[in-house]
């Protein structure tokens, strides 16, 4: 038993490893193939790409994981339903505002590219949802193989096209192969055809669970993409690039951070609905945990960030220490936001709650984009966006207070707690001049990494041997059926 959890938990780190390295193996080669323009148009595109997906993301298969296993084929067709008729439309929405972008982006006259991006939703709607449902039993493999050989097959493409060109269009060819190829293998993993369906009671009950994810995309897209659009249209298309870079190193990755931590802690909430004790004493353990692992995670930025840009992506790509100090406590501050808060709205169908805290980050970007007006460096952007992260997080810890139950004290505590290290880190680095060649902050971030691994250790002991002790009925199996008496 212990053998088959430790093999479904490598498969989702594994496929977390693969989210986080995608990007930067695709980085490295655009970086290395393409001139700065040529860059700063790619990233130009990918933003575009990105915020409009986001913006639309109606996380459906989310729906099909929260509904009852005897409606299970019911719910996976009509999610395949809706997410065909937002394909279509995310399509024409591409289309029609491919010109207008393209002008204010680069020139009116390479509108063309940003139409390249419209055949994408439509492909993906083609999506057999079911691989991402298997995440409800622990199933990670199938899309583990999914991902690993679509973007394998796209990135050999990007590289061929951009070897070829050098221009902007071997990112659009990854992204058509990527999508053409996993949309194959998840219905050659699948073991429930693809089908769809628009009719009957769940049409109105997944609409009403999905579309205020809309509004959490929306949420999303601009904390994850607004920023960039930001850099773009006011410092240019070579300090998008630069920018582009300095996301891609800090935030990118912790893509591949939630997609350990979403999952396993969905699971384990859905699985622990009928044990109260066992619900409560996870709810700690995850509001405890996840402020520790966003510290881990920020202090590893502050330290690696300034020798690993330039001898990775090139000697034109390095940042500042106060961009380097901001950055850390920005994605700081947007791991703790976002789980254990996300798993528990999402667990209790409090998408809409969902969608109002993810709406915070306006604010920040607001106030960043007046900074950068008065002053146009890439600080002031960043500086404003601190601040949006911050009003965020209290918006987050407020709404989601009521599910959190006595656990939300922990989370109030550790998030704040844990928040001292990357800014005394960051402040350290930025005002200690001796301390900027590698050695001195890796052995700063060694300090750090003790100090976090002796309070985990004290901390979160107890909660987890409560939150995982041994139950007639593993957790890493699904539940089965009692029979009638």
């Amino acid at each position: 038993m212990r053998l088959a959890a430790l093999s479904k938990m490598g498969a989702l780190a594994f496929l977390g490893a693969t989210e986080i390295g995608v990007p930067f193996v695709r980085m490295i080669i655009l970086t290395r193939v393409l001139g700065p323009y040529e860059f700063g148009f790619a990233a130009a595109l990918s933003a575009t790409y990105g915020a409009v997906e986001q913006i639309t993301d109606t996380s459906l298969y989310r729906f099909v994981l929260a509904t009852s296993r005897d409606r299970y084929q019911e719910a996976l067709a009509t999610a395949h339903g809706i997410a065909l008729m937002r394909g279509l439309l995310v399509a024409a929405l591409f289309l029609a505002l491919s010109y207008p972008v393209g002008c204010g982006m680069v020139s009116c006259g390479d509108w063309s590219a940003f139409a390249w991006l419209a055949p994408l939703p439509l492909i993906k709607s083609l999506e057999n949802l079911e691989l991402r449902v298997y995440e409800r039993d622990y199933r990670y493999k199938p899309q583990l193989i999914a991902s690993l050989v679509s973007h394998g097959c796209g990135i050999a493409v990007m590289l061929a096209v951009g070897l070829w060109t050098g221009t902007h269009y071997a990112l659009i060819a990854y992204l058509i192969v990527q999508a053409i190829v996993n949309v194959g293998l998840t219905h050659i993993l699948a073991t429930v055809p693809f089908r769809v369906m628009l009719r009957g009671p769940l049409v109105g009950q997944a609409l009403r669970y999905s579309l205020p994810l809309m509004a959490n995309g929306l949420g999303n897209a601009i904390m994850t993409q607004g920023d960039r659009l930001l850099v773009g249209a006011f410092l240019g298309l070579q300090t998008l690039g630069l920018y582009a870079v300095v996301i891609l190193t800090s935030y990118v990755p912790t893509s591949g951070l939630f997609r350990l931590l979403g999952p396993v802690q969905m699971a384990g909430l859905i699985n622990a609905v009928d044990r109260p004790d066992v619900y409560e004493a996870r709810l700690r353990l995850y509001a405890r945990a996840v402020p520790m692992v966003a510290a881990a995670y920020a202090l590893g930025w502050e330290v690696l960030a300034k020798s690993f840009m330039p001898a990775i992506f090139g000697a034109r790509f390095v940042a500042s220490d106060l961009t380097i100090l901001l950055v850390g406590l920005i994605v700081y501050l947007r791991v703790c936001r976002t789980e254990p808060m996300t798993a528990v709205l999402l667990q209790t169908g409090g998408t809409a709650k969902l969608a109002v805290a993810n709406q915070m980050p306006m604010l920040g970007l607001a106030l960043g984009a007046l900074l950068v007006w008065i002053h146009p460096q890439l600080e002031s952007l960043l500086a404003g966006m601190v601040v949006g992260e911050i009003v965020a997080l209290i918006a987050a810890l407020t709404i989601v207070r009521g599910r959190l139950g006595t656990a939300w004290r922990d989370a109030v505590t550790a998030s704040t707690t844990f928040f001292v290290l990357p800014l005394a880190v960051g402040v350290l680095f930025e005002t200690v001049p001796m301390l900027d060649p590698f050695l001195p902050r890796l052995a700063v971030g060694m300090g750090c990494a003790v100090v976090l691994l002796a309070t985990g250790l004290a901390v979160l002991s107890k909660p987890a041997r409560q939150a995982y002790r041994p139950t007639v009925r593993s957790d890493m199996q699904p539940p089965r059926k009692q029979a009638a008496e």
